[in-house]
């Protein structure tokens, strides 16, 4: 996606389109994934504009349609192009896990939607022979697991959760963790780029943003300047800084209130 995102009329963010579900995966995968979950677009939406995917420090196996892929970790928002009643189903990475299970850095990954055949050749086949998303789901969760891949990095798991709880906006992320999690700052960081794709600066931008979208839609008569001290900004206009550059409008642009327009799955399909 490109950084010009303020020269052209800004894409319609995702979150607001369609309907959105998250629900539990398989007892098998409960190791490697967090989290099913389903994206439906409208049918009567005529032609459907980009939407805009905000960067939020994750990581998904996604099935769209019958093409399956890697979402990659995103540093900044990427638009997304997809048919009128397309049905997105991903299934979200624990933190530390998905560069063991892929068998790739997350570093040739980022900013990037790759193909699952692209990856693993003939490897993936199983998991292209899906007719249904649910189907999709079932074929993961019959794969073989290497034994490599059920161990997530307990310390990049650690890592993601501290930065997540939040820290004090002039620390060092880099510094606050290696002295938290006890490892050498050089270490910490290539560990970083193999699990996430990208140094703790970086996702801890992307998590502080994702708790103020948190807050803003929990406190939607919080004023922002509340709301920014709250996430961990420094200010109101640090905040609107970062939200241009993550969300491509100003914090007054984004929607505050719940979702409305939900979808119910997950038992059947995991």
């Amino acid at each position: 996606m490109s950084a010009d995102l303020n020269k052209t009329a800004t894409p319609p963010l995702a979150q607001e389109v369609g309907r959105y579900a998250e629900a539990p995966v398989p007892p098998s995968l409960r190791g490697i994934f967090a989290c099913q979950w389903m994206h439906v677009l409208p049918a009567d939406a005529g032609s459907m504009p980009p939407l805009l995917v905000v960067p939020d420090g994750s990581i998904d196996l996604q099935w769209i349609d019958g093409a399956v892929r890697v979402a990659g970790p995103d540093r900044q928002p990427h638009a997304e192009a997809l048919r009128p009643g397309a049905q997105v189903l991903g299934l979200r990475f624990h933190p530390g896990t998905a560069a063991a299970w892929l068998g790739i850095d997350m570093s040739a990954l980022a900013d990037r939607r790759v193909a699952l055949r692209d990856l693993w050749g003939a490897r993936a086949a199983a998991c292209l022979a899906a007719d249904s998303s649910a189907q999709f789901v079932h074929r993961v969760a019959a794969r073989p697991q290497p034994a490599a891949s059920l161990t997530p990095d307990a310390a990049m798991a650690e890592a993601f959760r501290l930065l997540q709880s939040g820290m004090a906006p002039e620390d060092s992320p880099l510094r606050w963790l290696s002295e938290r999690l006890q490892q050498p700052e050089r270490t910490l960081r290539r560990r970083f780029v193999k699990h996430f794709g990208y140094g703790p600066q970086t996702l801890a931008r992307l998590l502080r943003y994702q708790r103020f979208l948190q807050l803003a839609r929990a406190e939607p008569s919080t004023p922002l300047a509340h709301l920014a001290a709250e996430a961990g900004y420094a200010d109101q206009p640090h905040l609107a800084r970062e939200s241009r550059r993550l969300a491509g409008r100003p914090p007054s642009a984004l929607p505050r209130d719940q979702a409305s327009s939900t979808l119910t799955f997950g038992r059947r399909d995991a």
